[in-house]
């Protein structure tokens, strides 16, 4: 016995003789431990519905409008290396039309809205750093881009902000950057622009409108890229800027803005420096001296807001280019935010907005390769749908927090390393994610789902030894933890509810080639384990059964093909059974599943035998072999890499079924064993390409559905049956 890392008990059984039984090793860890590792709830409330459209390549920036007046809000692409726009009109259920391509004068690189008299949006500030130009353009109704107005610098200008400066009902056009020199302001009378320098001969790599002394006219935050320091000037309601403070910094910070964050009616400002978002609060005295830093787990390229959840607070979203990260960070209260949650990864992301139309709640973003993804508010299951809610879902497996009949999902996102618990309100929409750390990234789940309010899940790999048990407790939002070993590479992992909460686990393994089997207990606040190793040599795979006596069925390598053999252990003493043997000199790969298959409590053996030109099916209990049938497919005659199974009931209480996935066919079929076990029917479900993991489960109140953790789009895809 020794403890892992992170103080986690485990065992380590070395059995080197074949007839060694019953042999009890005592686990020192708690069922519970002291050590809380349940996170909070974030309240995601059906923010999590992922889409993609194909839009040209080579845009970096996106910006939303509705250039038609409908109901319906557009995107606009463009790029700083291209003197073109793409508009994309959109349409019902957060859709877009193919997009439309047209060239422009100038290479765009920032866009703001342009209010005018009685708040209208009819145009749009922009720069062009290439160009050194600052203007304003404009849009028809179907989507054409045309420049009215435009103003050229002697300078790069690098950033833009908009405000009424001197209250005549027009926006004006704040310009500043890294190589721009000083501070300008274009002031926009409706017919004409007219620019104004009021700070010369320093740079500020970026500079935000924002009503500072709460005066109601907006004054300037702007970052000394020389100095470090965040400046203030004052606007005297005329137009004309004073420097009044600044706030030292000590190093450089980017994407500065300016938003009331907490919802006071005082204007904020948030900025970014290094891995984490920073926010000075303002004040009814504008002192601006309460502040809060929030961690990043990855350096923030560009950071937006907005009501992500609507629950009446601001929420952060962020992008790490680099990585093809999307972060979302909820707020909690109005100054304090839940732990970040990793929202997707998508290689080549650029740019991200807020994005909202009708009944659509969510951002917006763009990537270089060609398409535009949103991520919005997910307003049912009633369509198939995919689901942003980590950087790579890999393992999944259905639950049923209060036993209500409203299946949850439960995931583990290898990103992260964590065990991700996805539960849905009364309406049936996701409502609050739970997250937990794990050591080791896992592709299998396990799920004790007996009691209402408590889950236990069983975290494995095939082919590894760890197992993580998390037994959450959603009456009180903790957990306990507690990792064990299997005394060799784990097969097949079943469970058995007690009385007591905690599950006894049966575990089918392989050491060395050999087959094992071992029996965890709980008893007394501690785990005992029974080791049977060294059972049978040179085995394919093994699979646990337990309906009859406990024991292991496994296929074992032959002279001149392979043998299905069945071991149970009872009353002390190892029987061994013979159920069949296969002649072959092409096996190639053998695929099992034991469970109970016919309803009928009695525990089947279904094998899928990969042959040279064939697949071969052999369904076996206990007692006899029941079927041995070719079954052809057509996109291949071998299965290379290992078939995914389940076996669920898609009715409450109703018969269970087999499901298996077929990586060569990237197809799901339901297995029916007909005329009690003597054939086989395998019938396709459905189509579904880059399966990792998948269940099949009732996740609306009409539609059956598959859900899958899926390779290509890194997304948690549900598709009704």
């Amino acid at each position: 016995m020794k403890l892992c890392s992170g103080e986690k008990a485990g065992f380590k059984t070395e059995i080197n003789k074949i007839n060694i039984l019953l042999i009890v090793l005592l686990l020192s860890c708690e069922a519970i431990p002291q050590d809380n590792i349940f996170t909070e709830p974030v309240p995601i409330n059906g923010f999590c519905q992922f889409k993609s459209f194909k839009a040209p390549s080579g845009f970096n920036s996106l910006f939303s409008l509705n250039f038609n007046n409908d109901s319906y809000t557009d995107l606009v692409l463009f790029s700083t290396a291209q003197k073109k726009v793409a508009s994309l009109a959109a349409v019902a259920n957060g859709n877009f039309n193919k997009p439309r391509t047209q060239f422009v004068p100038y290479q765009i690189s920032k866009i703001q809205p342009l209010f005018e008299l009685n708040k209208t949006l009819k145009s749009y500030a922009f720069i062009s750093r290439p160009a050194m130009r600052a203007g304003i353009y404009s849009f028809t109704s179907s989507g054409s881009a045309y420049i009215s107005r435009s103003l050229k610098f002697d300078s790069y200008p690098g950033n833009l902000s908009t405000a009424d400066v001197d209250k005549n009902g027009r926006d004006d056009l704040l310009i500043s950057g890294s190589s721009f020199n000083g501070l300008s302001i274009i002031f926009n009378n409706g017919t004409s622009l007219k620019k104004k320098k009021i700070v010369e001969n320093k740079n500020f790599s970026n500079a935000v409108f924002a009503d500072l002394n709460n005066d109601g006219y907006p004054d300037i935050a702007a970052f000394n890229i020389l100095d470090y320091s965040l400046d203030f000037y004052y606007n005297n309601s005329r137009g004309i800027f004073r420097q009044v403070r600044s706030i030292r910094l000590n190093s450089p910070i980017h994407n500065l803005r300016a938003v009331d964050m907490n919802l006071d009616n005082y204007i904020d400002l948030l900025y970014t420096k290094g891995k984490s978002i920073n926010i000075i609060y303002g004040d009814f005295a504008s002192s601006y001296s309460q502040s809060t830093a929030i961690k990043t787990k990855y350096y923030p390229d560009q950071v937006i807001t907005g009501d992500f959840n609507r629950d009446g607070k601001i929420d952060i979203a962020y992008i790490n280019r680099e990585e093809g990260i999307i972060s979302i960070i909820f707020a909690k209260t109005n100054n304090t935010f839940y732990p970040e949650v990793i929202y997707h990864k998508k290689n080549g992301i650029e740019n991200l907005i807020p994005f909202y139309s009708k009944f659509i709640n969510g951002i917006a973003l763009v990537d270089t390769s060609g398409f535009v993804y949103t991520i919005t508010n997910l307003p049912s299951f009633a369509v198939n749908v995919n689901l942003s809610l980590g950087a790579s879902p890999t393992a999944i497996a259905s639950f049923d927090d209060g036993n209500n009949g409203i299946n949850d999902i439960s995931f583990i996102d290898s990103s992260t390393s964590t065990l991700n618990l996805l539960v849905r309100n009364n309406s049936g929409i996701p409502a609050l994610l739970y997250s937990y750390p794990l050591a080791e990234n896992h592709s299998q789940i396990v799920v004790d789902n007996q009691f209402p309010k408590s889950k236990t899940f069983f975290c494995f790999s095939p082919g590894k030894r760890l197992i993580e048990i998390i037994k959450a407790d959603f009456n009180n939002n903790s957990a306990g933890e507690i990792s064990i070993y299997s005394p060799g590479d784990i097969n097949d992992l079943k469970i058995k509810n007690t009385s007591s909460g905690f599950d006894n686990i049966y575990i089918s393994y392989t050491k060395n080639s050999n087959a094992g089997f071992c029996q965890m207990e709980y008893h007394n606040f501690k785990y005992s384990i029974s080791n049977n190793s060294n059972l049978a040599s040179d085995v394919f795979c093994s699979n646990v059964t337990l309906l009859n006596s406990p024991g292991i069925l496994y296929w074992q390598k032959t002279i001149n093909g392979a043998e299905l053999n069945m071991i149970t252990l009872a009353q002390g003493s190892i029987n061994r059974n013979r159920l069949y043997n296969l002649k072959s000199d092409n096996i190639n790969s053998i695929f099992s599943f034991t469970g109970d298959l016919l309803n009928i409590d009695r525990d089947i053996t279904l094998s899928f035998i990969s042959e040279k030109d064939k697949v071969v099916s052999i369904a076996s209990d206990y007692k006899s072999t029941f079927l041995i049938k070719s079954i052809y497919f057509p996109s291949s005659s071998t299965i290379d890499s290992p078939i995914k199974f389940y076996f669920g009931s898609l009715r409450p209480n109703g018969l269970k079924k087999l499901y298996v996935y077929l990586p060569g066919e990237e197809s799901v079929y339901r297995v029916d064993l007909v005329f009690r076990g003597r054939d086989i029917v395998m019938s396709k479900i459905i189509k579904s390409e880059d399966v990792r993991s998948f269940f099949m489960n009732k996740m609306s109140y009409r539609s059956f559905n598959m859900v899958y953790t899926n390779k290509l789009t890194n997304c948690i895809s549900v598709r009704r049956l």
